[in-house]
């Protein structure tokens, strides 16, 4: 089991390092991935434990790792499982988990439904009544440009 901590990581990756850090964490990823984004420019997502994490980097080779998405029941965000329960105690579950501002900020119907915390830089993404992922980012400047590594 592993413990997402907000605005950290999920171990052995942590927000911020560099894609040699997460290959000499992890060792080389099972699979990589090149997709454009909103703006259409490319990101790099790197997938470990067969798909059940994703690293997201920028394309420039320098570049940080920007986000970490899970997709195992194993991983809980401090001490709690939330991925895999019911939408209907994602409230209740996130709560316990230390999390007070978890609000729904996308409904796509059957598509699925977005739920963000913004003081704890994570996502949930539920689908036919489930919570499927959890996705961490790193905390951001007041200006909400620039992220703000984990020392």
């Amino acid at each position: 089991m592993a413990d997402a901590t907000p605005y950290f990581g999920i171990a052995p990756f942590v927000l911020g390092m560099t894609r040699e850090l997460a290959r000499a964490a992890a060792g080389k990823p099972d699979s990589v991935e090149s997709t454009p984004d909103d703006d259409g420019f490319a990101v790099e997502t790197w997938f470990y434990d067969g798909g059940e994490i994703e690293l997201e980097f920028d394309p420039a080779p320098d570049a940080k790792l920007e986000s970490i998405t899970a997709w195992s029941a194993k991983t809980t965000v401090n001490g709690v499982a939330i991925i895999g329960a019911e939408v209907a105690d994602l409230q209740r579950l996130a709560k316990e988990a230390d999390i007070h501002d978890l609000a729904l900020t996308d409904d796509f119907a059957d598509s699925g439904q977005c739920w963000q915390s913004e003081q704890h830089g994570l996502m949930f993404w539920a689908a036919k009544g489930k919570v499927v992922n959890m996705t961490i980012f790193p905390r951001f400047d007041d200006s909400g440009e620039e992220p703000q590594w984990p020392e």
